[in-house]
């Protein structure tokens, strides 16, 4: 599954499965590391893990949304 974290406050992720629209709170420990707010992140048998490559292009849209926005 793909998950994208929304916020994350007092140690709580919250995150937005991307397939459902579900929202889930977990435990930040429960994160790796280096995780943060925008992130997208995929599921495997030993946790989560950041997609550097889809966290990129996801922040490259939203870049691009606002320009147009900004431009107009």
């Amino acid at each position: 599954m793909t998950y994208i974290i929304d916020r994350i406050e007092d140690g709580i992720a919250v995150m937005e499965c991307k397939a459902t629209g579900e929202i889930i709170e977990i435990p930040k420990a429960d994160l790796p590391k280096n995780a943060r707010e925008g992130q997208i992140l995929q599921t495997t048998e030993d946790g989560f893990v950041v997609d550097k490559e889809a966290t990129k292009r996801r922040r490259d849209e939203m870049r691009e949304r606002l320009n147009k926005i900004l431009n107009k």
